[in-house]
């Protein structure tokens, strides 16, 4: 390991007292990840870079950061990191408080994985204290996993990510905004569209050969981010909502603008939010089912109850629902797939779609789901989302004579188009008193074209147009944030990879090294050493990576 100083030379006060700390250091690593390791902990300060040689370098064991460092390579195919662990992260970064972390010039690859990681490269920040993260000039490429980030303010940048393997490359959470968990935090607080209180995720390539649609984000726990200026093929933008992953709350907020989106018909769709807000505008997309391209949002739990917080069903005090009854009658007949006849009725056909139909009697013991969200009705039938999503799961289905009404859903809890609220603790989680006090801050979609078509949000179950979202609208009051991001233009881009040495040149001196080491093993039998021939071989060795070879 090397040890570089840049800047003026520091001096020291020969009267009991040190001088303040030398301007920053650079740490020539040997790239192995316990040397890594103990540069971090034993000699690297924060604003201090480390280095890793070019070549290919197997880690085995991961690399924990809690310095606000640099750790940079010479370059994406120049030096590469292989994930060789096969338990735990590959990197843990937990940002310095008022200062930067940045990862850049590095290629990571798949070194041997067995099992896929939700968190090959895991960095946990903060919204309050000053902690910035940048990656940057880097590549993903085709890794056995996912990297998270929690509450993370910073940005990813002119990066390529290869996910052919595993999709979902980025996983954004904001599980302590402000200080809180699962998202609470999050939440409460304000959106702060146009901010700077995101991870901004720009000038990146996402890329796949899939036959299939893969997703470039995730995000939990109040997660909140930008997806701009990006170059986006058959991939989607995503996130879970308040409901499958337990406790945790969903995605809370996310803009998508200025991206080149690039298909080949594999699927429809270029965005998919099941909670939260969204600002998506000033999109270019092709390939996306021609002209039907869309950004879906819908709420999963106005047909399927998920624990902790049940089903949207009309009756749940998670959401805002109308008191009032609509409807009460029985089942005519058997439900045939998804459609239910009702005696009696004479209805204005699709009258009662978005609306809520529950069965309030189980006559046939049947076990399914008691709620669905109505998709439409005829005179005297109504037809109702399928519900049965998880293996073994089926349909809500109704018996001749059970008893069924209709009731309405005016708000669900954390839906698209909602934010804000008390704050919610514990687990289980309890509610504040006055709930559900969200408002609606709604989604909004403007000047995103496909050819000479316009491409916008399309409502699915539990999302309502003109109420949780307008179409062809720019958001009131909406300002992007600066671009590029100020992370980019204050910190100039990694050194270009080192020039390769010429041809000949690195086999000549390993052919060396081989004679010599042949050399030691022949004496090591004798039991005898030759420390000169030792002093030799590591000469040897050090001209390989200076080199470049290794």
């Amino acid at each position: 390991m090397k040890r570089l100083r840049i800047g003026v030379v520091c001096t020291l006060i020969l009267s009991g007292f040190f001088a303040p700390r030398c301007p920053a250091a650079i740490y020539q690593s040997n790239g192995t990840a316990s040397n890594v390791q103990s540069i971090l902990n034993n000699q690297a300060q924060n604003g201090d870079t480390v280095t890793l040689p070019a070549g290919i370098l197997y880690w085995t064991t991961g690399v924990t950061i809690s310095k606000a460092i640099t750790l940079q390579g010479a370059g994406v195919g120049t030096t590469v990191v292989r994930d060789s662990v096969q338990s735990g992260q590959l990197i843990q970064v937990t940002l310095a408080a008022g200062n930067l972390t940045r990862i850049t010039g590095i290629e990571f690859q798949d070194g041997g994985r067995t099992n896929r990681a939700s968190g090959i490269m895991r960095v946990v920040g903060s919204n309050t204290n000053g902690s910035k993260f940048r990656f940057d000039h880097c590549k993903w490429n085709d890794l056995n996993g996912a990297s998270v980030f929690d509450t993370v303010i910073g940005v990813i940048d002119h990066s390529t990510f290869v996910i052919d393997r595993t999709g979902l490359p980025i996983n954004i959470y904001g599980s302590y905004w402000n200080g809180r968990t699962l998202g609470d935090g999050s939440w409460a607080a304000p959106t702060g569209f146009g901010s700077s209180q995101f991870l901004f995720i720009e000038d990146n390539n996402f890329t796949h050969s899939n036959p299939y649609q893969e997703g470039i984000t995730d995000s939990y726990a109040g997660g909140r981010f930008v997806v701009r200026h990006n170059n986006i093929f058959n991939c989607l933008i995503a996130n879970h909502g308040t409901e499958s992953t337990g406790r945790e709350r969903g995605g809370r907020a996310m803009e998508v603008y200025n991206n080149t989106f690039t298909g080949t018909d594999i699927n429809r769709f270029v965005g998919n939010v099941r909670s939260g807000g969204v600002l998506f505008h000033d999109n270019a997309i092709s390939g996306y089912w021609s002209n039907s391209a869309t950004f879906s949002l819908q709420n999963f739990r106005s047909f399927h109850p998920f624990e902790p917080w049940g089903g949207a069903d009309g009756t749940n005090p998670w959401d805002v629902n109308s008191p009032t009854v609509f409807f009460t009658g029985t089942a005519a007949a058997n439900s045939s797939g998804t459609t239910v006849t009702v005696s009696g009725a004479n209805w204005t056909p699709n009258y009662w779609a978005g609306y809520t139909l529950r069965r309030t009697t189980d006559t046939c013991n049947s076990g399914t789901i008691n709620f669905s969200w109505i998709l439409s009705n005829t005179s005297n039938t109504i037809t109702y989302v399928n519900n049965g999503i998880y293996p073994g799961e089926s349909a809500t289905s109704f018996c001749t004579g059970d008893s069924l009404e209709i009731r309405r859903v005016d708000r669900a809890l954390d839906q698209p188009g909602r934010a804000l609220g008390s704050l919610i603790t514990g687990n289980p989680p309890s509610r504040p008193a006055g709930w559900n006090n969200q408002v609606t801050e709604a989604c909004y979609s403007w000047n995103n074209t496909t050819g000479n078509a316009l491409v916008n949000f399309a409502a699915f179950p539990g999302v309502r147009a003109n109420l949780d979202y307008f179409n062809n609208t720019r958001m009131p009051g909406y300002t992007p944030y600066v671009y590029p991001h100020p992370l980019v233009t204050a910190q100039p881009p990694p050194p270009p990879p080192p020039t390769p040495p010429p041809s000949g040149t690195c086999s000549n001196i390993q052919q060396r090294l081989n004679r010599l080491r042949q050399r030691r093993q022949q004496l090591q039998q004798r039991h005898r050493q030759n420390r000169q021939l030792n002093r030799k071989i590591r000469r040897l060795q050090q001209q390989l990576r200076a080199q470049h070879c290794v």
